[in-house]
């Protein structure tokens, strides 16, 4: 009596998906589905970091983005010529530094902070000498390109 039910159950497994066209595949198709890396929507804040790595903040960074903030420093954008943009980005923790590159002038550095609240980067200051002692921590500093003497 076990063979009659088990033979109905073997042949009704072997006819599913059956259409005809031939025997059924014995491998398993592959999936269509996108993997779990291609259905996740586009990164657009801060880049994401290795496990156990410190959080890195908004770094990298890139040229458009420090420059937008720039402008939104009414204070800072009217005392500092911007000329062809900013170049040569140093970016550590939540702190970045570039240099402008103004046609009559001499280039000036203009230091950064990262809102993590805001998810958004700040002008704080510029200038073409210390810009970075009075607000950047020590430690930071010293990763930062144009912040050392």
């Amino acid at each position: 009596m076990l063979k009659k039910l088990i033979l109905p159950l073997a042949v009704a497994g072997a006819l599913t998906g059956c259409s005809g066209d031939g025997p059924t595949p014995s491998v398993a198709p592959t999936t269509l589905a996108p993997s779990p890396e291609e259905s996740l929507p586009p990164q657009t804040g801060p880049a994401p970091t290795k496990p156990g790595a410190s959080p890195q903040a908004g770094c990298p960074v890139d040229a458009a983005t420090l420059e937008k903030a720039f402008d939104a420093n009414p204070q800072l954008s009217a005392n500092i010529q911007l000329g062809s943009g900013l170049t040569d980005i140093s970016c550590a923790k939540d702190y970045a530094t570039a240099r402008t590159r103004p046609t009559n002038a001499d280039p000036a550095t203009v230091l950064f902070n990262y809102d993590g609240a805001k998810k958004m980067w700040v002008a704080l200051a510029g200038g073409t000498d210390g810009v970075c002692d009075t607000v950047v921590p020590q430690a930071i500093k010293a990763e930062l390109k144009h912040c050392t003497a």
